[in-house]
């Protein structure tokens, strides 16, 4: 069944259009900020993945370097990257 969702999930991800850009603008906490920022950095951007998943699996190294963009952005623009490498170290 993985497989078979795997195989679904890579013809959407590479059907026409998929790879145009479109603008999203976000108001969030910078609590959220924080919690978002770290849900990409464990689910996307570290070898030690906390959780499996095969959709994740067979994503284009394109569409993680794009993530690893949109982490340091809301990061920035919420002026919480320093605070938030100081959180990694506890």
């Amino acid at each position: 069944m993985s497989k078979e969702k795997s195989k679904i999930f890579e013809t959407v991800l590479s059907s026409p259009g998929m790879n145009q850009k479109c603008k999203i603008n976000l108001v969030m906490s910078r609590q959220n900020v924080l919690l978002l920022g770290r849900l990409i950095e464990a689910g996307l951007l570290t070898k030690e993945s906390s959780f499996e998943d095969e959709i994740l699996q067979v994503l284009p190294k394109e569409s993680t370097d794009e993530f690893k963009q949109i982490h340091e952005e809301i990061l920035r623009k919420s002026e919480l990257t320093e605070f938030y490498e100081r959180l990694k170290l506890l």
